[in-house]
């Protein structure tokens, strides 16, 4: 039990506590009740595994494919059988000392780790070994524990009435309990081979209640009184729900930006242009980035214990220990022998008598829990630590890939089929982690998109080329990723043929829609630009009857038919323009050429606009009074008629009587749509049914995040939209209006279309009723999810936030 008696002593490596003495003396007891806790659970857990531990270990010695490890087994085995309860006696006694020596903030070593040595020395390799083995475990520990030890940090924090405890403050983190099994073992005089071997024995049939006994402490803890309703969410999360997405610091620092969460709880859209992976500070690749963000976790044992990026150091690149290295571990299982058992195990389920290092373990390596089987196997506790690191970074990923909330259902089982494979990618080459290029993520990727609103009738042909996608990798792969290369080309193909077939119906609509949408607008469009023209300008009769009445039509025409960008549009509003300045005074001979030239195209020009709206008829009389105006600008004259009374608007009522050319007029607001075909109204009246628009929604103010979102779409995203049934239905945004922000949403067959307004849209996503899918891939996310969950975050920091539905940029 913890010594009581340490009034005196400030706790947690000498940070500042408002703790009496008393209060001291009943927060170590509390804390010495949970210590009992996790050591009584996990020597009972032990206790009933000891007997499967030893027959595992009598079957890798009869496996053995060397006289060592054949010796280091049978030395694992004498100890089981005949000195457990020893173990146990003094893995309990190990405990307390680590539980005092935390809460004394006493620990030697780790005091000793915050001052730099007075001179550079060579790290003894069984010491490597050690620290590199309690780090891998303390990861995986970490990680499988993750909620629990966040909930119990903050209990420990509490009670102990600091601001914030790291895990070198936590006298009950899993990192105090393997180094406390690995001092017991030593105390025991155990060769260090023979200790690591039973160190990892203990993880493998002990670590799975972890979660549970974790969970156990932090009720008892709750029901004494302290934070009993705090939730199990990591900060990060909570930070994300309160303050509108902020960064923890570790996180921040790598580059990342953790999603934060609309009210309806629904991961987000990645800002256009967003990369998805964090910035490469400082040179580092992500797998030196992951696992220094592991060894600062671990409070720098890594580093203390000499661990380096590949390639420095002792460490060679691609896994390999440099020579002379000598470690009993490492020659145990080397890289080869490890990719070449893996290459087995890819092809189909392998009978673990028949593969040196599977131990008793029948693993389906098409299972989505495949990594995880293969790392509490003794192949894992064997390998080359940094081909094991690698084991655990890459089985970390494809937990988060597989808890990603954007990938399908449909084609996770199709992914899970590729773990061996993509474990294999990255023990050859760490380059994997870094290279969004990389043939094996990039079909990842395009697989986890390929599966994105799918429907019941097309699911079955992309699952059926999938299928066969992911059986050539697994019969044909062996060290050249040309395979990946060759099988996304294959997959790209599938999907082109069918994106062809789904643009063509979409673009259909699209047109329709938006020629519905010109043919709304252009009344207004039209009245400003004829407005701009007679308040400028003073225009005889004729020509403000002509725009105001006839020309109007043929702009509204050429508006409704192909836009703004259209050429009709600027080459009615050219000849426009030319009729008014071919009416004005004339002063000077390079003028009056220019008129003479221009002439016969702008008559004819204006003469077949007035034709496409059916107005020849109007043509001649205006003509034959046009040209006197003509007459009169090349004399120099000003023409006839002028306005008396100055601008005109072409908002005014329309003249009811005919309008003389010696005559003012007054502009038109005559509906210049009534003159279009009914059939192409009719047209219209049919999309409007087949795609009916909601309710207009009050619009958003400029401030409203959620509008601001919607403005940034982009075609192409998807928005998954839920229904008050609790349906779903995951569309493609096909089309966004160029002026009323109206968006065109169908499946990937082009069909199913629904239609929302900006504002609409932006309230689906502000209520929870539709979550926007991250654009950044798959194996982005997931790199990031892992970064995020092994950074450490700095105290107080946070990042900058952004509105609810973005994901990891």
């Amino acid at each position: 039990m913890a010594d009581h008696n340490i009034s005196n002593v400030v706790p947690f490596g000498g940070r500042e506590s408002n703790l009496t003495t008393a209060m001291l003396e009943d927060a170590v007891a509390i804390l010495s009740v949970c210590r009992d806790r996790l050591v009584d659970r996990l020597s009972a857990v032990f206790t009933r595994e000891v007997g499967r531990a030893n027959d595992e270990f009598l079957a890798m010695a009869d496996r053995a494919t060397s006289l060592e490890q054949q010796q280091i087994c049978f030395a694992a085995t004498q100890v089981l059988s005949n000195r457990a309860p020893q173990l146990l006696q003094q893995f309990q006694a190990s405990v307390a000392r680590e539980f005092e020596s935390v809460l004394k903030g006493a620990d030697g070593a780790r005091a000793q780790g915050m001052q730099l040595p007075a001179e550079l020395s060579l790290v003894e390799d069984e010491d490597l070994e050690q620290d590199l083995a309690i780090t891998k475990l303390t990861t995986r520990a970490a990680f499988n524990c993750s909620q629990q030890l966040v909930a119990l940090d903050r209990r420990i924090a509490a009670l102990l009435k600091v601001q914030r405890v790291t895990q070198d403050d936590n006298p009950l983190h899993p990192g105090l309990v393997y180094k406390a099994v690995l001092q017991a073992l030593t105390s025991m005089d155990l060769v260090p081979s023979v200790a690591l071997a039973l160190l990892h024995s203990f993880e493998r049939h002990t670590g799975g209640e972890l979660p549970a006994i974790y969970a156990d402490i932090n009720r008892y803890l709750a029901e004494t009184g302290i934070l009993p309703n705090i939730s199990l969410k990591t900060p990060q999360e909570q930070q994300g729900q309160q303050g509108g997405g902020a960064m923890g610091g570790g996180y921040a620092a790598a580059g990342f930006a953790p999603q934060a969460q609309p009210s309806g709880g629904m991961p987000g859209y990645g800002a256009a242009g967003s990369g998805g992976m964090p910035a490469q500070g400082g040179g580092q690749d992500i797998f030196s980035q992951l696992l220094s963000a592991i060894q600062s976790m671990h409070g720098g044992q890594g580093a203390q214990g000499g661990m380096a990026a590949p390639g420095a150091g002792g460490w060679m690149p691609g896994g390999g220990m440099a020579a002379g290295s000598g470690g009993a571990g490492a020659q145990s299982f080397s890289s080869s022998q490890l990719v070449e058992a893996l290459g087995n195990l890819q092809r189909g389920p392998v009978d673990p008598g028949q593969m040196p290092g599977l131990g008793s373990v029948q693993i389906d390596p098409f299972a989505g829990n495949a990594l995880q089987q293969l790392r509490a196997t003794p192949m894992a506790s064997w390998s080359h630590p940094m081909d094991a690191m690698t084991m655990d970074i890459v089985s970390m990923l494809f937990d988060a890939m597989f808890n990603d909330p954007d990938l399908p259902a449909s084609v996770r089982a199709e992914i899970a089929k590729l773990q061996i494979p993509v474990l294999k990618v990255a023990l050859l080459d760490k380059q994997f982690f870094s290279d969004r290029g990389h043939p094996a993520r990039r079909l990842l990727d395009a697989i986890a998109h390929a599966g994105i609103g799918r429907g019941d009738k097309d699911e079955p042909r992309l699952l059926g080329t999938i299928r066969s996608v992911v059986e050539t990798i697994l019969k044909g792969f062996d060290s050249d990723v040309k395979v990946f290369e060759s099988q996304l080309g294959v997959l790209d193909g599938f999907l082109q043929a069918e994106e062809a077939a789904a643009k063509s119906k979409a673009d259909n609509m699209a047109d329709e829609l938006e020629a519905r949408e010109r043919k709304e607008m252009a009344a207004g469009r039209v009245a400003t630009e004829v407005d701009l023209r007679l308040n400028r300008r003073n225009l005889p009769p004729l020509l403000a009857d002509f725009i105001t009445r006839h020309w109007r039509l043929v702009l509204v025409e050429a508006f409704v038919r192909a836009g703004e960008s259209g050429g009709a549009w600027k080459e009615t509003q050219r000849l426009m323009d030319e009729l008014i300045w071919s009416v004005e005074p004339k002063s000077g001979s390079q003028n009056r050429d220019r008129l003479v030239v221009m002439l016969p195209a702008m008559l004819k020009g204006l003469r077949e606009g007035l034709g496409r709206v059916g107005l020849q008829g109007a043509w001649d009389g205006f003509f034959s009074e046009l040209i006197q105006l003509h007459v009169a600008a090349l004399h120099k004259d000003a023409p006839p008629q002028l306005y008396p009374q100055g601008p005109r608007s072409t908002t005014t009522e329309p003249a009811s009587q005919p309008v003389s050319p010696t005559q003012p007029v007054s502009a038109s607001v005559a509906d210049p749509l009534s003159s279009l075909d009914d059939e192409s109204a009719e047209e219209s009246e049919d999309l409007s049914a087949l795609l009916p628009e909601p309710p207009s929604q009050p619009a958003a103010t400029p401030e409203d995040e959620y509008m601001s979102l919607v403005q940034k779409l982009e075609v192409g995203a998807w928005v998954e939209f839920n229904s008050e049934r609790g349906t779903r239905n995951t569309l493609r945004l096909n089309w966004v209006s160029e002026f009323r922000r109206v968006f065109l949403f169908t499946n990937r067959q082009g069909e199913n279309a629904m239609t929302l307004a900006a504002g609409s849209l932006a309230d689906h996503l502000r209520r929870g009723r539709a979550r926007l899918l991250s654009q950044n891939p798959l194996t982005d996310r997931a790199v990031a999810q892992v970064l995020e969950k092994v950074s450490p975050a700095a105290p107080g920091s946070s990042g900058g936030s952004r509105p609810p539905g973005y994901a990891w940029e």
